[in-house]
């Protein structure tokens, strides 16, 4: 058989791409691997919190899988948290509980890949993919040069930006609004609460979106934000906004003061929901490349293990049985596809309310944990659209 010629060719490794690999390799299917970094998991382009099963199960009701595939061994788990405490921009906080395992993903993504690797998937690093025809045969860019490589089917779980999304033409329609910029700093020295999460909000803070700390344990703490620059000024840049919240503000500037910088990285965060086609006759999208990461709050590791499992199983069926990969879609619609939705429409009235940060601090005091926790869970209270679009109004009134 020829070399350079797969039944499944997995654009990207990490945890949607590497599990869908792992399952398709175990079935006896040669599955190639591919992804453009050196090493895999790093850098680390996360957040690194994975809710726990007893609270994925609650965000995702009607989940057969993922709670049980976010159940991580212990060995992988740095720190865990139990509240997260959301900041207005003039500091007022509300906490709820909230249970998470903060992740070494370096450490997880490489685990996921030996598991695929171990099922005689064949790795493929500092391997770039740059095309992809209708017949798809991939062309990879490699550091010894330029290769091709034929697949029946091609799962996409490259990203944010996925090229094999875009050959099944999808496209972001406002890709200043619909993708969120991020930047995260590992920081050592952090003097916080080990046990909560920290997220702030405001206009001036992270517009469009909002900064974290997110504690790994033994002092270190993921401290980073997300924007988007339809909502913020083009000139400021990334590393003013993360200049000037670890040094001004009132509630996080103590608690950095003495931190020192071990890494940092950006990232793109898909924020608009779902692509318009996550597969095609002989395309499967996962991850972050299917845009399945909850809008309101950037997590995404949930549905991408999702994600790969459901695609190594659909496309395996596929093959043996004829199952049609439509059937990808309707698995993860209603394993998660609901409280996309939701996030999305929680994403559309927080844009409404941040533009001031005068009508978050009132938005989020008169909301409190009553409204304000369903929102980080997915669920959109009854009264909230309506309430937020009145009050937005009424509020814009009285201020012109």
């Amino acid at each position: 058989m020829d070399s350079s010629f797969f039944d499944v060719a997995v654009v990207g490794a990490g945890p949607a791409g590497s599990s869908a690999a792992a399952i398709l390799s175990r079935k006896g299917f040669k599955v190639a691997l591919f992804d453009r970094r050196a090493k895999i998991g790093v850098p680390v382009q996360c957040g690194e919190l994975l809710p726990t099963p007893s609270e994925i199960r609650d965000i995702f009701p009607r989940s057969k899988y993922i709670p049980k595939l976010v159940d991580v061994r212990s060995e992988f788990v740095t720190n865990r948290t139990s509240q997260i405490m959301l900041i207005s921009p003039d500091g007022h906080g509300v906490e709820f509980d909230f249970k998470t395992n903060i992740i070494d993903r370096a450490k997880y993504d490489s685990y996921l890949v030996e598991q695929a690797c171990n099922a005689s998937c064949e790795l493929h690093l500092s391997s770039l993919v740059t095309g992809r025809s209708s017949a798809n045969r991939l062309s990879v860019k490699t550091q010894s040069g330029s290769k091709e490589m034929q697949s029946t089917i091609v799962v996409g779980a490259d990203g944010p930006n996925s090229l094999i999304s875009k050959t099944i033409d999808n496209n972001y329609a406002d890709i200043d609004r619909d993708l969120s910029l991020s930047l995260n700093y590992v920081m050592r020295g952090v003097d916080c609460d080990e046990e909560k999460v920290l997220m702030f909000f405001g206009r001036n803070i992270a517009p469009g979106g909002y900064f974290w700390i997110i504690p790994k344990g033994d002092s270190l703490a993921n401290v980073g934000f997300g924007l988007r620059r339809s909502l913020s000024a083009p000139h400021v840049s990334l590393t003013s906004h993360m200049k000037h919240f670890i040094t001004k503000n009132a509630i996080a500037a103590p608690m950095l003061r003495n931190a020192k910088i071990q890494s940092r990285v950006g990232a793109l965060i898909p924020v608009a929901g779902s692509v318009d086609r996550s597969y095609s006759d002989s395309v499967v999208l996962v991850g972050d490349a299917a845009g399945h990461v909850m809008p309101s709050n950037g997590g995404g590791i949930p549905q991408a293990l999702g994600d790969g499992y459901i695609a190594g199983h659909v496309i395996s069926s596929h093959f043996e049985k004829g199952t049609e990969l439509s059937f990808y879609e309707k698995i993860w619609r209603n394993e998660f596809g609901r409280q996309l939705d939701v996030a999305l429409s929680v994403l559309r009235i927080a844009d409404s309310v941040m533009v001031s940060d005068p009508l978050t601090n009132v938005c989020m005091r008169l909301a409190g944990r009553q409204f304000l926790e369903p929102l980080i869970r997915c669920r959109l209270p009854i009264p909230v659209e309506f309430i937020s679009k009145t009050f937005v109004r009424a509020f814009n009134a009285l201020m012109n």
